[in-house]
């Protein structure tokens, strides 16, 4: 049974047409494929990524290009035999009185011998070279002291084409500058602005004669001349010709030190300008290459390249120099003349890095219009845009003529059922050809009678069910409704009953006994009984859609279930052991605070950790730790304001989230109120005794520190275990300085630990060299190392001391060396019969496993190893007997750096190795310094009296190189012979021209 209301009069709604519902749902089908397309090209990157493979040409281009212009301008500062030939021809004058450094600079006439004999040098070195133009500058005294105006010695030669083949009479060369007599006796035409000399011009520290003399001249220690050699960082012309050009130029340094003027090549603009064709750069020949300097670092995100020397092939006008800022690694913007430009830049290494010159940077810089470089791109985006309305107007068209063919039979079935309904008869319905519609159209007539079974059975089933329940049917103009409803609502039926009385009623009830709104849409209410007891009670609401619309409700009594439900919420979302919140309820907590910042304002993550929950549990048990763990909860639970955020995160962790402050100092004052209560607040243990709680902890700021919950947790995290490993119980700040070192640190040790496992060393190998032949008696292998925080052999030492690493340090010493040194050897890159040496440390030997894996692996390098020991430590002198003792091993160990204070006369009677070598700080400068002459001398007679042999490392210039081999030193190692290379050179040709002299000398004395 039920209640039902008088019929009102029907309300008229807006209603829609059908052709409207089916165009909009087609037009909603056409705009989802658009945003999908759209979405989908935008996911892609489609426009970014191919901007980037455009910068990507446009950086391979210019690095292509700049190994060329590299291999250019270095072949043509390479000097070094020229200079050394010029010495040589210099010191002969000199010694049979043809010429005289105290008047070689005063005239032409003075220096004409040595002007005449260097020429030929001067003309064969210009052949040889990819260079316009060579020079001599005679100069022997100081240019601060000399006036501008003065006339220097000089021959200046210039080949305007110096690709083409020489013909056989040198017609193709000019003199700039040279004496008259000079010029008639080579048969070589003058250019039209030839003068006999140069004309020294005051131009600060630049020009041709100036860097590279003056610096050389300045220096107390002289290096070797190539250490001095300079480009000039701006253009310049020769004096009556409007030709620019850069050169290099090199001193000339007697081998007393006296330096007497300078040699160098000239490159001029014109003819670098081809050498860099800018139509390589992009298809529209809109590309520019431009060499450019600079005198400070080329890593900066912000460049400035000076305008001179620029070498613009292109047609750019770079006057003005260049400001680039980076946009990553290789790629660098700039606007000029309103013209944005995209530039990529490739630094040249022109000089080493113990030269005076270091600081200046030369690079090679390739432009490209922005708008061209990225025009392939618009297009392509162009295009696709296009695609996208295109698609968006057929979809409107097709939308459009399926809506109306739908439309048009469903519109006439439509006239013919309200026509029925103005006669209150059941409507006939024609047929309109649709098997569905007509279906629907049959149904109709039958539909009164099958309301009145549906609505028999209902009743029967709500009657039936183990649960109460109760309905309710609401129509615009009456309303139906169980007998139990109301009841059950625990209201009084209203009367009289009307829809806007039974929506008052239900409002009513929502207002005050709403629970919650389910996910579904469901209404659960909270219904008082008599008993003191409270009911819940749920209510879900089904609207039909059709002529008449109407709603159906369904009370349900769902007590049972809610009381289930939240018995299961609260294990679930409160610890047990403590009451506070477990660590899913409060980082859900959290997460709905932090998406809302406004309601956090000035907020602390703490994060703190029990000090003596271990020893408690060890000494007392588990059921006392508990007791401990309960009663910090306890504490936190009565000491902290309402609304903050207690948590307990696992065993014997807290987090804590004081929010809504208006400063720091407001929470600092209520962090200190919760330490005093903690440290006040003790447990009584069985032996009687108390214990406070301490407890250590960490405190995050929002939003100092950071702005979402994941980085605070984790800088609260890191600052409670500073505290904890600096001083316990106490509560600390996250500090970024301290965070940053940390991360340093851990980054450092696993990249070291990467290394290891990677094994990412290689090897390069520098020759040591017979002091009385100059051919390769051994080769040293280096290692090399190259990772973001790991760039040197110190470091990876460094680590392995401290990490306790140093076996795995010396096998992949050994098995990497010997691998590298064997398959040199079997490309022929490598003396034949050379030993190897290889560093070792002292106090580590290979296990027997790796021993026999080596013995395998390397059975005939065993035969050419030298093993070399840096003593750093004390000497292991088992160690030392187990590498010693390898079958198949030579036996020979060299004692590496000695005198440098490591390897001492004590570490020198335990190893009685078969080489020494001589440290690099007795080596530098042995040439002028008695005492360290006088200690190599009793090195090497203490050696070579217990067939020791001598090795000299470190040599670096010419002189040292002398004094060595006077001193009788047997082998020979530095930068001035061979540098350390993954395929190393030969012998330098100075260095063996040096040792052939003396081997003959001393030939001819003995």
């Amino acid at each position: 049974m039920g209640i039902s209301s008088q019929r009102t009069p029907p309300k008229k709604r807006r209603e829609r047409s059908i052709f409207g519902s089916i165009f909009n749902a087609l037009m909603l089908v056409v705009l989802v494929e658009v945003l999908l397309l759209v979405a989908s090209i935008y996911l892609m990157q489609v426009g970014p990524q191919l901007n980037q493979n455009a910068e990507d040409i446009l950086a391979m281009q210019v690095e292509t290009r700049s190994g060329y212009i590299q291999s250019q301008l270095n072949d043509a500062q390479e000097l070094s035999s020229l200079t050394s030939q010029i010495n040589t021809l210099t010191q002969e004058l000199l010694d049979s009185g043809a010429i005289d450094l105290a008047t070689l600079d005063s005239s032409s006439d003075t220096a004409y011998p040595l002007l005449a004999a260097v020429t030929p040098k001067l003309i064969s070195t210009l052949r040889s070279k990819s260079v316009t133009g060579i020079y001599l500058i005679l100069n022997t005294h100081d240019l601060n002291e000399r006036a501008s105006g003065d006339r220097l010695p000089s021959v200046y030669l210039r080949d305007l084409d110096p690709d083409s083949p020489p013909p056989e009479n040198n017609s193709d060369l000019t003199f700039e500058r040279a004496p008259a007599r000079l010029v008639q006796t080579q048969n070589i035409a003058t250019d039209k602005a030839w003068k006999p000399a140069i004309t020294y011009r005051s131009l600060g520290t630049g020009g041709l004669l100036y860097p590279a003399f003056q610096t050389a001249y300045d220096a107390e220690t002289k290096l070797d001349a190539t250490a001095y050699g300079h480009w000039t960082t701006s253009l310049y012309v020769v004096n009556g010709d409007d030709r620019q050009a850069i050169a290099y130029s090199l001193p000339l340094i007697l081998p007393d030190g006296t330096v007497y003027g300078v040699v160098g090549v000239e490159l001029l603009t014109s003819y670098l300008t081809e050498k860099m064709p800018y139509n390589e750069l992009h298809t529209s020949n809109s590309g520019s290459y431009a060499l450019c300097y600079s005198g400070t670092t080329l890593n900066a995100d912000t460049l400035t390249l000076t305008a001179f020397p620029v070498m613009n092939s292109g047609g750019l006008d770079l006057r003005t120099g260049l400001e680039l800022t980076r946009r990553d690694a290789d790629c660098f913007r700039f606007s000029k003349n309103n013209i944005s430009y995209t530039a990529s830049l490739v630094p040249l290494e022109v000089y080493s890095r113990n030269a005076p010159f270091y600081e200046e940077h030369w690079c090679l810089v390739g432009i490209v219009p922005s708008s061209a470089l990225f025009a392939f791109a618009q297009r392509v985006q162009q295009l696709l845009f296009l695609t996208v309305l295109l698609t968006l107007i057929a979809g409107f068209a097709a939308s459009w003529l399926v809506s109306e063919r739908m439309s048009k039979p469903v519109a006439q079935l439509s006239a013919e059922v309200a026509k029925a309904q103005n006669a209150a008869a059941l409507p006939q319905l024609s047929t309109t050809g649709i098997a569905e519609v007509d279906q629907f159209a049959s149904a109709i007539s039958q539909l009164s009678s099958d309301m009145l079974a549906s609505s028999t059975r209902f009743l029967r089933i709500m009657e039936m069910a183990s649960v109460e329940l109760a309905g309710y049917e609401l129509r615009s103009d009456s309303v139906y409704v169980t007998d139990n409803f109301f009841r059950m609502l625990g209201v009084q039926t209203p009367d009289p009953l009307t829809p806007s009385s039974f929506r008052a009623a239900l409002s009513a009830v929502a207002h005050s006994s709403l629970y919650r709104t389910t996910s579904i849409g469901s209404s659960v209410f909270t219904i008082a009984q008599p008993d003191g007891n409270v009911q819940y009670i749920v209510l879900r609401v089904t609207r039909i859609v059709a002529q008449t619309p109407s709603e159906v409700g369904l009370l349900e009594d769902v007590t049972s279930a809610i009381l289930e439900q939240q018995r299961i919420e609260h294990e679930r979302d409160y610890d047990i052991l403590t009451g506070l919140y477990s660590r899913q309820a409060f980082n859900r907590v959290c997460a709905d605070l932090f998406a809302h910042p406004d309601r956090l304002r000035c907020a602390a993550l703490l994060m703190m950790d029990l000090d003596n929950l271990k020893h408690i549990n060890d000494t007392y048990g588990h059921d006392w730790g508990d007791q401990y763990i309960r009663q910090t909860g306890q504490c936190f639970a009565a000491n902290t304001p309402k609304g903050t955020v207690c948590s307990r995160l696992s065993g014997d962790e807290f987090l804590l989230l004081f929010y809504g402050y208006d400063s720091q100092d407001a929470i600092r004052k209520e962090l200190s109120t919760l330490n005093g209560a903690l440290r006040a607040s003790c447990a009584t243990l069985p032996n009687g005794k108390t214990l406070n709680i301490s407890i250590s902890g960490g405190v995050a700021w929002f939003p100092e520190d950071g702005t979402d919950f994941k980085t605070l947790k984790k800088y609260a995290d890191f600052a409670m275990y500073q505290v904890k490993q600096s001083h316990k119980g106490h509560t600390g700040d996250f500090d970024i300085g301290v965070y940053h070192r940390e991360e340093y640190a851990a980054q450092t040790q696993r990249e070291f630990e990467q290394l290891l496992r990677e094994e990412l060393v290689t090897y390069y190998f520098q020759p040591i060299f017979s002091a009385h032949s100059g051919r390769v008696a051994a080769y040293e292998a280096l290692m090399r190392v190259n990772m973001p925080t790991i760039t040197s052999p110190s470091q990876v030492m460094t680590l392995a001391h401290e990490l306790d690493r140093l076996y795995d340090i010396e096998r992949i010493t050994l098995f990497k060396s010997g691998e590298t040194y064997e398959q040199l050897q079997q490309k022929g890159l490598l003396q034949k019969g050379a030993f190897l040496f290889v560093n070792s440390i002292a106090n580590v030997s290979l296990t027997p496993a790796d021993v026999a894996k080596y013995q395998r692996r390397f059975p005939e390098l065993l035969k050419y190893l030298v093993v070399e020991i840096t003593e750093q430590e004390d000497l292991d002198r088992d160690s030392l007997e187990r590498k010693r003792n390898v079958p198949g091993f030579s036996g020979s160990f060299a004692l590496d750096d000695y005198g440098s204070g490591y390897s001492n006369e004590l570490n020198l009677l335990a190893l009685a190795p078969r080489y020494i070598k001589i440290d690099i700080s007795i080596v530098r400068g042995i040439d002028t310094d008695r005492d360290k002459q006088q200690i190599v001398s009793n090195i090497v007679d203490y050696a070579h009296a217990r067939s020791m042999q001598l090795i000299a490392e470190g040599i670096e210039n010419d002189a040292e190189l002398r004094k060595v081999i006077d001193l009788g030193v047997d082998l020979l190692q530095g930068f001035y012979l061979s540098r350390p290379a993954a395929v190393p050179a030969p012998l330098a040709q100075p260095a063996l021209d040096t040792i052939r002299r003396i081997h003959t000398r001393n030939s001819s004395a003995g």
